[in-house]
Formats: C-alpha cells, sequence, structure tokens
C-alpha cells in the first residue's frame, strides 16, 4: 500500500526528463506533503516548516493510500472501505471527484505523465486503469491472489505488484504478465528508480529485493534484517533505499545504499510501528508516518523532528509532492566600472519545492554569462566599454530553471564612468581538494556587496560575492575548482583577478590585478 508515495518522490527525476514541469505555479503543491488516515482524513503539511496546515474530511472510514499527480496539481486519495479513490484539488484542498467502480482498492500507482492511475483491488485481485482526465475506469485486469502493493515502471509500460511471494510485472496496455520475480518470502512493499523495482519481503527477518526492469531475476540486496517490513521508498536520486518496519515495539526506519552496504537505523517513530515513508524532492529528508506521528530526519539520520500541530491519529500513508522548477528571481540591478559590471538580484521566494543550486546572469548584447552557486551578486568581466548592458537572472534547482528575471537597469562601462578605485590586498593562491583556491581582502566603505572572479584569455575560472554590512576589510576566496585545477598541473598560469564594490548607494568601485598560479607538481 505504499508504492504511490515512492512515484511521488521519483516524479521529481522523472518530470524533468519528461518536460512535466517547467515553471512553478501557486496552484502546485511543491513544498507540501500529505498523510491520509482511517478515520477518512487528508491532511496537508509545509516540508519547510514540519507543520500541518489544512485538514480536509474525505468521507469514508478507511484511507490507505495516496498518490500526487506529477503536475502537483492533484491527490489521488484510496478509499478502500467506500471502495473508490477520492480526488482533491491542491489549489483549493477540496475533493474535486470520486472514481468508483472499484472493489476494496488498497494501492494507487500514477504514470509518469500522469494521464493514467492503476488502482489495485485486494477484493476481487485485479487493477483497474483509470483515465484522470474523465476520473473514469478504462479497463480491468486480473492480478494474483492478495495484492498488496504497485509502482509504474520508468516509461510507463509495466505495473509492478507484490502478490504474495512474487512480484508481478504486468502490461499497463493490455494486463497482460510481462515477468515474474520469486521473491522467496511475501513481499508488503514496492518502489522503484528509474532502473530498478525494489521489494521489502518476508517477517520477522526480512530481506531487500531488486529486480532488474530489463531482467527476469530478482536479487537479494540485502537478507536477515529484523522487523516486519511495511514499507519501502528510493530516494529520488536513486542512491538510497529507506524501509520501514512495521512492529509495535520497533517502529524502525532503516536506510541502505542502492549501491550496497550496510543496512542502518537513522530514527523510530516512539516505539510506533512505521505504516509508510516518503523522502524530499531533494532527497535530503525522510518521513517515517505511524500511528499519530510523522518523524522528519535527515538523509544521515539526524536530527529528527516530528510533523508539528494537530496530526490525525490512525495514519495509513504518507506523500511528498514532486519539486518543480522555481519562479523567477527579483529585482535585478546592474552597476557598471571600467570593462566590468555587477549584477545584483533576490531571491525568488518560491523555490519550487526543492533547493535552489544556483544562479545565471546573462548580459545583453553578447549573451555574456555569470553563474554562481548560491551567491545573489555576479561580476561581468571584459565587457566593451561604450556599449550599453542590460542583464537577467534565471534560478535553477533540482527540476530545472526558472524563466528570466525582469531586465536589469541598463548600465554602460566606460574608463570614465567615475568608477571608484577599489583597495583590495595581494592575492594569496592555495591548493586545497576543491581545487586552486584564490584569496583576497577587500576594504569596503559601507554596506554592500563584494564580488570576484579570475579570468584567463577570457574565460572565466569562479566567481565570488560576499555581501556586508557595515565599513571594514573583508577576505573573499574564489575557488578554481576542475578547469583551474587541471590548467594548474599543466603549467604556471597568470590569471586576471577583477574585484568589484557594490555598495548600497553610490557609484562601483572596481580593481583588477594579475595573479600567477605556480604549476602544481
Amino acid at each position: 500500500m505504499h508504492a504511490a508515495r515512492s512515484v511521488a518522490m521519483l516524479v521529481v527525476a522523472l518530470g524533468a526528463a519528461l518536460g512535466l514541469a517547467s515553471t512553478a505555479s501557486a496552484a502546485t503543491c511543491a513544498g507540501s506533503g500529505y498523510l491520509v488516515t482511517s478515520g477518512g482524513t487528508l491532511q496537508r503539511f509545509s516540508t519547510s516548516t514540519n507543520a500541518v496546515t489544512a485538514t480536509l474530511a474525505l468521507g469514508g472510514t478507511d484511507l490507505v493510500d495516496l498518490a500526487v499527480a506529477p503536475s502537483g496539481l492533484t491527490i489521488y486519495a484510496v478509499d478502500r472501505t467506500a471502495n473508490a479513490v477520492r480526488v482533491v484539488d491542491t489549489a483549493t484542498n477540496a475533493a474535486t471527484a470520486t472514481i468508483t467502480g472499484l472493489a476494496m482498492p488498497v494501492a494507487i500507482a500514477l504514470s509518469p505523465d500522469g494521464t493514467r492511475a492503476y488502482v489495485v483491488n485486494s477484493g476481487d485481485s485485479t487493477f483497474a486503469t483509470v483515465d484522470t482526465g474523465t476520473n473514469t475506469v478504462l479497463a480491468v485486469y486480473t492480478v494474483g491472489s492478495s495484492p498488496t502493493d504497485a509502482v509504474v515502471s520508468a516509461d510507463g509500460a509495466l505495473l509492478y505488484v507484490t502478490t504474495g511471494t512474487v512480484v508481478v510485472a504486468y502490461s499497463t496496455t493490455t494486463g497482460a504478465v510481462q515477468t515474474t520475480y520469486a521473491l522467496g518470502a511475501t513481499g508488503s512493499a514496492v518502489a522503484r528508480s528509474a532502473t530498478t523495482a525494489y521489494t521489502a519481503n518476508g517477517a520477522p527477518s526480512f530481506s531487500v529485493s531488486a529486480a532488474l526492469l530489463s531482467g527476469s531475476t530478482a536479487a537479494t540486496l540485502h537478507s536477515g534484517m529484523t522487523g516486519q517490513p511495511s514499507s519501502i521508498a528510493v530516494s529520488p536520486d536513486g542512491t538510497a533505499l529507506y524501509v520501514g518496519t512495521g512492529e509495535v515495539g520497533r517502529g524502525s526506519l532503516l536506510t541502505v545504499p542502492t549501491a550496497g552496504g550496510a543496512l542502518t537505523s537513522i530514527g523510530s517513530a516512539a516505539s510506533r510501528g512505521v505504516k509508510s515513508v516518503a523522502v524530499s524532492p531533494d532527497s535530503s529528508a525522510v518521513y517515517a508516518a505511524a500511528d499519530g506521528l510523522v518523524t522528519v530526519t535527515n538523509a544521515s539520520g539526524t536530527p529528527a523532528t516530528s510533523l508539528s500541530g494537530a496530526v490525525t491519529s490512525g495514519i495509513n500513508a504518507i506523500a511528498v509532492c514532486p519539486a518543480v522548477a522555481p519562479a523567477a528571481p527579483t529585482a535585478a540591478v546592474a552597476d557598471a566600472g571600467d570593462t566590468i559590471a555587477s549584477v545584483s538580484w533576490t531571491a525568488p521566494t518560491d523555490t519550487g519545492g526543492a533547493r535552489l543550486t544556483g544562479y545565471t546572469a546573462t548580459a545583453s548584447p553578447g549573451g555574456a554569462t555569470c553563474t554562481t552557486t548560491g551567491a545573489t551578486t555576479c561580476l561581468f568581466s571584459g565587457l566593451r566599454n561604450g556599449t550599453a548592458h542590460t542583464f537577467t537572472v534565471t534560478a535553477a534547482n533540482v527540476v530545472g530553471t526558472s524563466p528570466a528575471s525582469a531586465v536589469s537597469n541598463r548600465v554602460t562601462p566606460r574608463k570614465d564612468n567615475r568608477a571608484r578605485a577599489l583597495v583590495v590586498g595581494p592575492a594569496k593562491v592555495t591548493y586545497t581538494r576543491k581545487g586552486v583556491g584564490v584569496a583576497f581582502n577587500v576594504t569596503a566603505t559601507s554596506a554592500g556587496v563584494i564580488a570576484g572572479a579570475m579570468t584567463y584569455k577570457g574565460d572565466r575560472y569562479c566567481s565570488v560575492s560576499k555581501r556586508v554590512t557595515a565599513p571594514g576589510t573583508y577576505r573573499v576566496k574564489c575557488v578554481m575548482a576542475a578547469a583551474g585545477r587541471s590548467l594548474a598541473r599543466k603549467r604556471k598560469t597568470t590569471y586576471t583577478l577583477y574585484a568589484s564594490f557594490s555598495p548600497t548607494n553610490g557609484p562601483l568601485a572596481s580593481a583588477k590585478q594579475a595573479v600567477t598560479v605556480p604549476r602544481r607538481r
């Protein structure tokens, strides 16, 4: 009863490949998660504050599974006692439709494009194919007895269903059996990455099995685990498995690398049996749901906290909404000096539900770019004096790139643009595991932003920026990673170090100096 959560978590990576989510929207549920309960309740929570934000009574008495549409616009909650699936709009947090014609449904999985839902029925041992556009059942196919969980392959062609001691791959278009994987013990849950399906099998000593989607056998990855497996999830980046054990008094959350390694415990749910596990879109947080409690840990298991607010008892399933690309940065402002320009901007408040990975500023005309891994200021060098320039900025997260910001003010680099001389100390070169570091002191006369860049033959090797709140001399370090490290191994190289200071009010101050990086022997 937990494949939907695996699908919701994995749709982040798949959505980028399939072009499912290109821009953030207020209508999506990015940055949120959901849980369903045996009392017919759907609850929404914030993944940034770990607090319950809304509670919706959907009717029925036993919601046992849920899935989040790849678009983040719709939630599907499986209502076992009502033989139905409740459809909820994430923008309004209201039920909009009910899918009927089911027989004691226990699990739901969505196609990668979100156009089909596959509902596994325990009442008649079938799976129903549902058109999510019309919320109607298109076809019903027979599966093995006592089905418990299901997940769709990355290409949408196969539905993997756990039935007894096997997991069976069915064609999603014809319902025909494609492959049967013997597990050796009863399979309780199934999840998948882009290339592999994983099952947690058996009790009280259980194993995790992996079935290559192109293969015909399931390999046992880990065996002899203590506890009764209740759920399994794969991190969206495909590097880790998380298994919840459902025995009361254990309540363990276990993890193991998908590449192999030791199985370790990273938390529990107050000695309550774990019902369901979900992972955040950026793979940084793991949610373990138990009866009336959801614990939140990072990937290594610390620190641990729990959802706050009125968390309902009887939780059966939890899912985290897929991320989308972030909104555009705002307030791009440029200032110019002699062949340089400094651009600053404000980070978007809507990150798309995932951590921002960087920014790209683009100059016009010419199309020159400047990137940062988090700083909100970038320094362009080598611009043509006398040519007016404007700039736009995009933000990126694990899913994709935002729309461009509004165009900045127009600035013209000139030798006589009254850019003040900037006091910059001699650069010191160091070699680290991350690359070649170039550190220098910059004297700021007020609050503002210090920026720096290292260039060689017109190519940029690193960028750095630092926001300061008071006058003073500040140490700044620009690290040249792979390209700079490679060049240092070949020969001695003389770079141009550009530095600038953009005060909160007043003209840009700039300086440049030659920095020789000896060959590293």
